[in-house]
């Protein structure tokens, strides 16, 4: 854990945002220009020449992009000694966007009204028109990648799998990479012989979820999906216009030469069916979470020895056997999971409940409660709480993650 860690001399850590089979992601601040920035550092047992090579990449087209629509990286280590955490570090850091991502407002929310949903369409292939122009590929456009700013801007913002035409892929040919629901049949069939294309059929996905909240294929299975996918056995998109659902038919065209052939072209027809370069506007989206690094006072925090546990009105108890422990919702499309996943304890109101929805976490002997900028809110003992904000818990305090109410306690 580099929380609390000052790397160069330079970049404070505030906070762990999350992690995944390649990274950890932290919140951080600049101190040379008073930015809040995104650290996200490689696990030390990745690294070897082959990953290190995919890192490279990684910074390689970042450090190419200057696009309103797509994350700006600002600075990088590859296998850099820190003096003061004595370890040996890969990192990038780059721009911190406020808001939320594409898939949780889907799944708070339900579909989209139309004119939102192809604006925010229109905003990733500009993106995508951007990075296509220099020979790049994404190769996992997916709602999880795309953050809706406070401003409605919609922004891309991971390029973990992202490769040049020009440069060979690193992925094994038995290894699929991307998200396989919103693979076209080519990258799971011939992950190496991908286009631009390939990004174009998976925006086509991404505007089928915003248009009816759901994706093209129900199931949720590795093989199931990917033989459906393969044999363009897709569920069909209803209750959209002839214009949008055009749209989408020819974006996820089974055949790539039968797709829409460029982001450009996706822009213009889009522009077309709203009549002319609109953006979304969606109202009434909680706050963001801009003060993880809000101090706590001295008097609040109160040694604890007992160890607690988290019971549901269901009866159900859950011990808290880790430092921070994240309580949330899984869900198909998202192969991480919340510490504790209120669906498959099969609580009925766990729907109401965000994937990354609040967290529970230790710090100096005393137990607290943040709200991870959830889209429904979590109540500490009836009062909300601001997304952000850390708050002492003690015995028998009742939170509230959505509809889904928990009782902190004594084990």
């Amino acid at each position: 854990m580099l929380t609390g860690q000052t790397l160069r001399n330079r970049y404070s850590v505030y906070d762990r945002l999350g992690s995944g089979g390649a990274a950890t992601v932290y919140l951080a601040r600049d101190s040379k220009t008073g930015q809040m920035v995104i650290l996200k550092v490689v696990h030390p047992h990745l690294i070897d020449e082959s990953f290190m090579g995919r890192f490279r990449r990684e910074i390689e087209l970042l450090s190419q992009l200057d696009n309103p629509h797509i994350i700006k990286l600002y600075d990088w280590a590859l296998q850099e000694h820190d003096p003061v955490t004595n370890q040996t570090l890969s990192y990038i850091i780059a721009e911190f966007v406020e808001g939320h991502t594409l898939s949780d407002i889907i799944d708070t929310r339900g579909a989209l009204p139309e004119p939102d949903a192809l604006a925010i369409g229109r905003q990733i292939a500009i993106g995508l028109a951007d990075i296509h122009s220099r020979g790049i590929i994404h190769r996992d456009i997916k709602s999880q990648n795309i953050m809706i700013t406070p401003t409605n801007i919609a922004k891309l913002i991971d390029f973990g799998i992202a490769k040049s035409t020009n440069q060979a892929t690193l992925t094994n040919p038995s290894h699929f990479a991307g998200t396989l629901f919103y693979a076209p049949p080519e990258q799971i069939m011939e992950t190496h012989s991908v286009d631009h294309r390939a990004d174009i059929y998976a925006l086509g996905v991404v505007l089928y979820e915003m248009l009816s909240a759901r994706l093209p294929v129900s199931e949720r299975e590795f093989g199931a999906v990917a033989s459906r996918i393969i044999s363009g056995d897709l569920d069909p998109l209803t209750g959209v216009s002839p214009e949008a659902e055009s749209l989408v038919a020819d974006m996820m065209a089974f055949r790539p030469e039968n797709r829409i052939a460029s982001a450009e072209l996706v822009i213009k027809k889009i522009e077309k069916i709203l009549g002319g370069a609109e953006s979304p506007d969606l109202k009434n989206l909680p706050p963001v979470v801009t003060a993880h690094m809000m101090a706590v006072s001295q008097d609040a925090i109160k040694a604890q020895g007992p160890r607690y546990k988290l019971v549901a009105t269901t009866g159900q108890a859950i011990p808290i056997t880790q430092n921070e422990t994240v309580i949330g919702r899984s869900h198909p499309r998202d192969p991480s999971a919340p510490d504790i996943d209120l669906w498959t304890l099969g609580i009925e109101e766990a729907r109401t409940a965000s994937r990354r929805h609040c967290r529970v976490f230790l710090k100096d002997d005393a137990y607290f409660l943040e709200d991870l900028a959830s889209m429904n809110g979590t109540f500490l003992n009836d009062i909300q709480c601001v997304a952000g904000t850390i708050y002492p818990l003690k015995d028998g305090d009742q939170i509230m993650a959505g509809r889904v109410q928990l009782t902190f306690t004594k084990q």
